[in-house]
């Protein structure tokens, strides 16, 4: 058990529905204790996404991330199973490189976000070599230790679970499954066959500076979509939202964004730019889908495509940001599929370049002494659910 430094009592307040809960408290968002808290409570104790299946196809694909700040690969082992393992060498803590066909001076570097194929991983440092199951398989002039055994020495691996094609990865062996918790967002994305969907590159923006809830709320929370993105938003005004009921358990919030019609889209001319996804309903082509499997994996589907975003925290202000979209085959393989990709990214930049200041500016604001623990819109209900799901979280780790 570890003790929060804000009384339960306090962050309690938060827990309920918009109609009878307040903000989190001010310090959330920027005090160092809270965060080191927070790192424990939420992202040592929860699935965190690490990435899409379709990313790693191929015994010996991987990839090199960090989440809650521990360097990690996840790789597609040797039975095709897909591992997620500690990068860190279990001889003087040296960060592994990837064994490759390439030279030594193509290496990759973890844990940058990058991907490839391996034959094992590597450490630059004294060459210590694992296989793609992370069992220690050679350790060079180790033959006079006495008591040494490479069969004794094998990387530190992470509980997997792998939902609608994304991997997710657990610090906590002992973890409740994360599936079972998510059958409400299941039913709501059935038509949509996510699992088969396939994503571009992420691309990734490090320490961005505000504190990893924000950009949680603001993608979550559709009040500010027709006054922040005045104009732009238009084709789905916030008073087409609605949201998910919450219950303790349920480890996903998500919710809906009407449009005026059917096949809309982010981005100057208001119109889907791909075809629409094969299954969906004409109801549900006329409406878009925020979601978050908590802690940070956020989702949005519209007609034509789907987008995913990870946030991964690097500090009490500041966190990384992934993002990316993902398609049906039948879209990625269009002709014009690359040049069209660059005009939906365009638009989305857009709201990106509203969005971005004013979070900066929300982290200002919370670090003020005048910070509010304010009440909430119907239109931002979902962040009520986030609240009571932290909570959870917090009074889990403290045990008081």
């Amino acid at each position: 058990m570890i003790e929060s430094p804000i009384s339960l009592d306090s962050l309690r307040r938060s827990r309920g529905t918009f109609a009878d809960s307040i903000g989190l408290p001010p310090e959330v968002y920027s005090d160092e204790q809270f965060h080191r808290f927070e790192m424990e409570a939420v992202f040592g104790a929860e699935w965190l996404c690490v990435g899409r299946q379709e990313q790693i196809p191929n015994v010996g694909d991987y990839l090199s991330v960090t989440r809650a700040g521990e360097p990690l690969i996840v790789v597609r082992s040797a039975d095709e199973s897909i591992r997620v393992m500690s990068a860190v060498c279990q001889h003087r803590g040296m960060c592994l490189t990837a064994n490759t066909s390439r030279s030594d001076d193509d290496m990759l570097d973890p844990p940058d976000l990058e991907s490839g194929s391996a034959r094992s991983f590597r450490c630059p440092y004294h060459y210590w070599v694992y296989n793609l199951d992370g069992q220690l398989v050679g350790a060079p002039e180790m033959a006079r230790t006495t008591g040494f055994e490479m069969s004794d020495v094998q990387l530190p691996t992470l509980a997997v679970e792998v939902w609608q094609g994304f991997i997710f990865a657990n610090l906590d062996h002992a973890a409740a499954p994360l599936a079972p918790r998510l059958s409400k967002l299941d039913e709501a994305l059935a038509n949509y066959n996510v699992e088969s969907l396939i994503t571009v590159d992420p691309m990734t923006i490090p320490d961005v500076p505000f504190n990893w809830k924000i950009m949680v709320e603001n993608f979550m929370e559709m009040y500010h979509n027709s006054r922040l993105h005045h104009g732009i938003h238009d084709f789905a005004p916030s008073s087409g939202a609605w949201y998910q009921d919450y219950e303790p358990g349920d480890a996903a919030m998500f919710g809906f964004n009407e449009t005026l019609e059917p096949d809309g889209g982010f981005n100057p001319t208001f119109k889907a730019l791909f075809p629409p996804l094969p299954g969906t309903t004409m109801q549900e082509r006329q409406r878009v889908v925020f979601a978050l499997v908590a802690p940070s994996l956020l989702m949005g589907f519209q007609s034509d495509s789907a987008f995913w975003f990870y946030v991964d925290p690097t500090g009490p202000t500041s966190h990384a940001l992934s993002m990316a979209y993902i398609f049906p085959a039948s879209t990625v393989d269009l002709p014009d599929f690359g040049e069209t990709l660059e005009e939906a990214i365009a638009g989305v930049s857009n709201f990106n370049r509203q969005d971005m200041p004013t979070n900066v500016a929300t982290q200002a604001g919370m670090q003020s002494r005048f910070a509010p623990r304010a009440r909430y819109s119907w239109q931002e209900g979902v962040l009520a659910h986030f609240n009571s799901w932290l909570v959870e979280r917090y009074e889990a780790a403290d045990g008081t």
